[in-house]
């Protein structure tokens, strides 16, 4: 969602929000503008006159907008602790074992055995990465069973590495955003998940799938709205993708790109809003963005799931995606200085942007140090 469209909730409430903290500030101005040049003699005054009404409604409604405050301020949300998924040492797959599969299914032609073994040594694929057990059996086995066998044990072993690590219950869980991109069996993740570790019957749970490699974020991002609204909250986020389903047995370049690039992973991350957890916390979330380019039809065509001319289904890769991604990441990167750069460098940006505008086009626009 574009972080400057004006009907977007996530800004809504960064305007109600700070809407709400400028009229606190103004009450509380007003309440304590007469307090200002009291002195004892004047409360000696006022108590001997029994003029306590001013104190009592003033005392009344300043305990009131500060509950207020308290209570509408925007809540820390917390990184307790994640885990990675560590596939089992028998799944450990060399670039010459891959290639010895790939050419054992006989579904390959010379020219892309060598158009993969090219890719994957220049995409820095190293000998130690590890793929589903159901790529190296024979034959290769591409069906729900063996996508689902994958796809659980890596969001199950991450999730219970994950709650060990914090020493958390799974019932202390209430909102589960999970992501996979391509492989959305039903039931969907969330229920198996939910089911598996016996989630409480009241938890919030999220199933976002289609998304790409962005999905991850994007789930980051809806954990942490959710904990806007939910006090005292536990949210646990859990993004894997499925190498089974994924993998591609034909001849078509810009679908042979997803057999190079993906093996197997995934992630289980605990959120926390509890103020108690500020000490033994790893991180504190202070900003997500994200923004959409799916109305350019460059991006929204450069990653489609699809069929090739034998009807082979596949993720087929466009030429334009770093170019893509790059669009994306500066457009990602003008939004997200102003918020993390100090004064010091937005005002150095600043003059020079003034200054190519109204003087001359010679001067360089400033570029901020975003190490400092």
């Amino acid at each position: 969602m574009n972080p400057e469209n004006e009907h977007d909730p996530q800004n809504n409430f960064k305007f109600k929000l700070k809407a709400l903290n400028l009229l606190f500030l103004a009450f509380l101005a007003i309440i304590l503008d007469p307090f200002c040049t009291f002195s004892i003699h004047d409360l000696v005054q006022i108590i001997r006159h029994e003029n306590f009404k001013t104190i009592t409604i003033s005392s009344f409604s300043l305990i009131f907008l500060v509950t207020l405050y308290f209570r509408n301020r925007r809540r820390k949300v917390y990184l307790l602790n994640f885990a990675c998924y560590k596939p089992k040492p028998d799944q450990i797959c060399s670039k010459e074992r891959i290639m010895k599969i790939f050419a054992g299914t006989g579904k390959f032609t010379e020219e892309s055995l060598a158009f993969q073994k090219k890719i994957m040594e220049k995409s820095g694929v190293g000998d130690k990465t590890c793929v589903p057990r159901a790529m190296m059996a024979v034959p290769v086995e591409k069906g729900i069973a063996a996508a689902k066998k994958e796809t659980e044990e890596v969001m199950f072993g991450a999730i219970e590495e994950v709650l060990e690590k914090s020493g958390m219950k799974s019932k202390d869980i209430r909102i589960l955003v999970v992501n996979s991109s391509v492989f959305n069996p039903a039931p969907s993740w969330s229920a198996m998940i939910v089911n598996r570790f016996k989630l409480r019957h009241d938890v919030l749970s999220y199933n976002l799938g289609g998304m790409g490699c962005s999905a991850g974020v994007i789930a980051i991002d809806v954990a942490k709205q959710l904990l806007q609204v939910h006090p005292r909250t536990y949210a646990l986020v859990v993004s894997a993708e499925n190498v089974t389903k994924d993998s591609y047995l034909g001849n078509n370049r810009a679908m042979l790109l997803s057999n190079t690039l993906f093996r197997v992973g995934g992630a289980a991350i605990l959120l926390s809003n509890h103020p108690s957890d500020h000490h033994r916390s790893k991180y504190e979330l202070v900003h997500t963005l994200r923004t959409h380019e799916g109305a350019n039809d460059a991006s929204y065509k450069c990653v489609h799931e699809e069929e090739d001319e034998q009807g082979t289904i596949g993720i087929a890769l466009s030429k334009n995606l770093m170019a893509v991604a790059g669009e994306a990441l500066k457009a990602n990167i003008s939004t997200l200085a102003p918020l993390v750069l100090p004064w010091s460098e937005l005002l150095l940006v600043v003059t020079s942007l003034v200054a190519r505008k109204f003087f001359t086009k010679k001067v360089i626009v400033f570029s901020p140090n975003f190490y400092i």
